[in-house]
């Protein structure tokens, strides 16, 4: 009965992703796929400088405050498989028109965020954090990035 126990407990992250997942808009669903598949489509929704954070900034005092991802440094995203990862997806709905994405790696040391907004009748990615290390305890902030 114990191991029981200890495999629902183990599953609840999964199921609460599921259920993150399925309350996404419909036409989020279509946008986050074509911003994957289409290089020209992904640029084309991106209000470029966006806020962001650089790969692996030491601390958020270290980097850069007036950081911003540009054409010049936009390393293009393509889609990826969390299935046979070590990475955790979830995704959470602020009203109808934003959306946040939060990856994490298992051990819960590294993170990436990205924010989308619907502006008119079309989404963008409006920020970008990429991956960085992150305090277990605090973990990612959706209002400001990372925490130190």
């Amino acid at each position: 009965m114990k191991k029981v126990f200890w495999v629902l407990l183990a599953c609840i992250p999964w199921l609460w992703g599921c259920v993150r997942n399925s309350e996404l808009p419909e036409d989020f669903e279509v946008f986050y796929a074509a911003f994957h598949a289409d290089s020209v489509y992904q640029v084309e929704h991106i209000p470029f400088p966006i806020e962001g954070v650089p790969s692996f900034s030491d601390t958020l005092a270290a980097a850069d405050p007036g950081f911003r991802w540009t054409m010049d440094n936009w390393q293009l995203h393509r889609s990826f498989s969390f299935d046979e990862s070590e990475y955790t997806r979830t995704f959470t709905t602020i009203g109808e028109d934003i959306v946040v994405e939060q990856v994490v790696h298992q051990s819960g040391s590294f993170a990436m965020m990205r924010r989308f907004a619907r502006m008119g009748d079309r989404w963008y990615l409006i920020y970008f954090a990429d991956m960085n290390p992150v305090k277990r305890k605090q973990g990612v902030q959706i209002e400001g990035g990372f925490t130190e």
